[in-house]
């Protein structure tokens, strides 16, 4: 329900993506949507909706001149992360309505790279889970195939990747579902 309130705020503006926008013009942005949705309904009810806090952005690989932003959001009693596309127009950033924008994960080199060190932090902290073979396998032979299509989760605004990997010990891909958290100093793999 809220991502569709967000998206129905948002006009398509025709521009080019420049940089990356900060907290306050993509306040200014989801501010400016809710104006137009209140002029459009003749609404008098006051929307109170903040960003209250950018987890990041980045360009989209939906359409070109866009970027998506995680952002965690204030709308009243409905508290959420999600995903809001952007475009600049002009020096001003607007936001864009699209129902279902995406959020790229992590690459699979990045995300091999994150459980590699994960495992092996996990073997440091716990001798016991060196004798065991998935550990061992996420240590060193384990590989990020994929990672496909990522859902932000509302709550947490962790992003569920769908992902394959593959091990020597399996002669068949393995489909999962690999869980991230997009940090200031880049992404960071949550365990289940």
């Amino acid at each position: 329900m809220l991502a569709l309130t967000f998206a129905a705020l948002f006009a398509t503006l025709p521009a080019h993506a420049a940089a990356i926008p900060t907290q306050e013009q993509i306040h200014a942005a989801v501010q400016a949507g809710v104006a137009k949705t209140q002029a459009k309904t003749q609404s008098s009810m006051p929307i109170a909706v903040k960003v209250t806090s950018v987890l990041g952005c980045q360009d989209t690989q939906e359409v070109q001149g866009e970027v998506v932003c995680l952002v965690s959001m204030s709308a009243g009693m409905r508290d959420g992360f999600m995903v809001l596309p952007l475009r600049n127009d002009g020096g001003t950033w607007v936001g864009v309505e699209r129902k279902h924008a995406k959020f790229a994960g992590p690459s699979p080199a990045e995300a091999q790279a994150m459980i590699r060190a994960w495992a092996k932090e996990e073997v440091a902290r716990d001798p016991e889970a060196a004798k065991d073979a998935q550990m061992q396998e996420a240590q060193s032979t384990m590989q990020v195939k994929a990672i496909n299509e990522c859902e932000v989760k509302r709550k947490t605004g962790y992003l569920a990747c769908d992902s394959v990997l593959s091990v020597p010990s399996r002669p068949d891909d393995i489909k999962t579902e690999l869980t991230f958290m997009l940090e200031s100093t880049g992404w960071r793999y949550v365990p289940r």
